[in-house]
């Protein structure tokens, strides 16, 4: 395992506030582990610009607004921390909370609503290291397209979660589809806590989808959807869980073979090549297990991203220097090419970071396609005969 995050009292310290309680604890502890590894790697080879590199971690729980706020106040305003870095920070209430001050906040957000209020709250220190949902949405429906697998129908079923990111994915699956000559035979928001699927089954059953789409950032409820599923098969339709595959949240079913066929997918992650290679190497030295497809290697690049800002700025504290070696940035990380655009987010491409549609295999979860790329076979589930 990994020594605790340093706190020598002349380090550069970056806050970390992530979700390390409540229903996003699962992620948090991912996003731990990405900066931690790449605080170890940097420190390792000299820190940055001479100087080790610590972390604080601040608690954001349920990603409320008045937790973020008292991140800020904690992290910035008291420890006057170099940098802000998570996964994601409540798609919204981070903005208001971080805004205001001079330090670079790196997020993976992935919303169009975060960059909308960034923009009218005129912030020029939220870089969001990810694409916005519609944009993925669109990107994961064409991957589903080229997988391999003819869709006879073109009939899709689509059922999503309250937030900003559910609403947004979703909408841009269902664009792409209809684009297609696609119907889509339900459209339903579906609450967090739900346990109980019979009814929402029931109506899958009756409009007969090619293709179930579930979005939801909660892995209980997908978990349960897919466990009452799994009991009773909806014949002829391909399943798609979103990012909650590629979260260990459901590592246990996938490893099982439970959820052997079902589709999910992922904003960035290692690529299978050498970087990504050294980084589950690394990965898996420090943690006992191999990476998950989900969040780590995304906030691994934020930190690496923002060291490399850091020392071609020359300086951590000039915040100015800072965001504009941030902007100008083209690093090369695990996850893909890291370049924001003037909006300070990053277009998803083959030449960036590439969405990943993945499939659970053998108990196990692969990639099949990374951005326009077939990487692996897609494996028909038995439920489709």
């Amino acid at each position: 395992m990994l020594s605790p995050i340093s706190h020598a009292s002349d380090a550069l310290e970056i806050g970390l506030p992530i979700p390390v309680t409540g229903p996003y604890a699962v992620d948090g502890k991912v996003m731990e582990q990405g900066a931690r590894l790449a605080i170890e790697t940097l420190n390792a080879n000299g820190g940055v610009l001479g100087q080790q590199v610590s972390a604080r971690i601040f608690d954001i729980g349920d990603l409320t607004p008045d937790k973020l706020q008292a991140a800020a106040t904690e992290l910035v305003e008291r420890r006057k921390v170099a940098a802000l870095i998570n996964g994601y920070g409540g798609m919204g209430p981070d903005i208001p909370a971080f805004c205001p001050h001079a330090q670079p906040y790196l997020n993976n957000n992935a919303t169009s609503a975060v960059v909308k209020m960034a923009e009218r709250q005129g912030c020029n220190n939220i870089f969001m290291a990810a694409d916005v949902d519609q944009n993925y949405g669109k990107q994961v429906f064409s991957q589903i397209q080229n997988m391999g697998y003819n869709f006879a129908n073109k009939r899709v079923a689509v059922l999503y979660g309250p937030y900003d990111w559910e609403v947004g994915f979703t909408s841009g699956m269902r664009e792409a589809a209809e684009a297609d000559g696609w119907k889509v035979t339900l459209n339903e928001e579906v609450p967090y806590g739900t346990s109980q699927w019979a009814g929402t089954l029931n109506k899958l059953r009756m409009s007969k989808p090619d293709l179930v789409v579930l979005d939801m950032l909660d892995p209980s409820s997908v978990a349960t959807f897919l466990d009452q599923l799994r009991k009773n098969p909806l014949k002829g339709s391909v399943v798609f869980a979103g990012y909650s595959l590629s979260t260990p949240a459901l590592g246990t079913l996938v490893a099982q073979g439970g959820l052997d066929g079902v589709l999910g997918m992922t904003l960035s992650a290692q690529q299978p090549n050498e970087a990504g290679a050294a980084f589950s190497q690394a990965w898996q030295k420090a943690y006992g297990e191999q990476p998950p497809l989900s969040i780590g290697a995304q906030v691994y690049d934020e930190v690496m991203v923002w060291a490399d800002a850091v020392t071609r700025a020359g300086s951590a504290s000039d915040y100015t220097a800072v965001k504009r070696e941030l902007q100008a940035s083209k690093y090369a990380g695990v996850t893909g090419t890291l370049v924001f655009n003037e909006q300070r987010f990053i277009r998803s491409s083959d030449d960036t970071q590439p969405a990943q549609l993945l499939q659970a295999q053998a108990g196990k979860v692969v990639p099949l396609m990374i951005g326009s790329k077939k990487v692996s076979e897609f494996v028909k589930p038995k439920w489709l005969d």
